[in-house]
């Protein structure tokens, strides 16, 4: 990081050179009398006064901070859930949920919202899951048409790319939004 150049004073001394002086009480004849130096020492002064005023006062932090401090402290001690993708094989449900949302997102004509991971726990080897996509959806597009596409989406990514079987896909389109362009004309 580049230091920027501080002009001198009038009177060509370096202003921070004058306030560590005046603190030292090293000063010599020239910044006790001249008038920069002196002007110099009472903009130091004022500032240190004010920082000190600032610096009693008592902290009062937004009433916001403590709960997201908390929602933080909350998260990371909560334990992830998972998802068994074979023997001794295990999969944060977060990160799944993540990933099938961003093959929604990646397709046009429709936006992933919120997704969930359900599976069923049994005694035997991984049970497949159920995926349940909450979407909003492009004005004009064939909903029918488009959602029977991210179906097979999420299943082929869910089988292949995360290693999960998928029981079945509840798509709920829960809103509709318009294109820029579109909006325009």
């Amino acid at each position: 990081m580049a230091v920027e150049q501080v002009e001198p004073l009038a009177c060509g001394r370096d202003a921070a050179d004058v306030w560590e002086h005046a603190e030292g009480g090293t000063l010599d004849e020239h910044e006790v009398s001249c008038p920069h130096c002196v002007a110099a020492r009472a903009d130091h002064d004022r500032l240190g006064g004010l920082v000190a005023r600032m610096a009693a006062e008592p902290l009062r932090p937004p009433p916001s901070v403590l709960e997201q401090v908390m929602g933080a402290v909350v998260a990371d001690l909560r334990p992830h859930e998972l998802l068994e993708i074979g023997p001794d094989a295990w999969l944060g449900r977060p990160a799944a949920e993540a990933a099938l949302r961003h093959v929604v997102d990646s397709m046009g004509g429709l936006r992933a919202r919120r997704c969930r991971i359900e599976q069923a726990r049994g005694p035997g080897p991984a049970e497949p899951v159920w995926v349940r996509m909450t979407v909003s959806a492009r004005f004009g597009v064939d909903l029918a048409s488009v959602t029977a596409r991210v179906r097979q989406m999420i299943i082929s990514a869910g089988e292949r790319t995360l290693g999960v079987p998928i029981a079945g896909v509840d798509i709920h389109v829960e809103d509709v939004w318009e294109e820029p362009e579109v909006a325009r004309r």
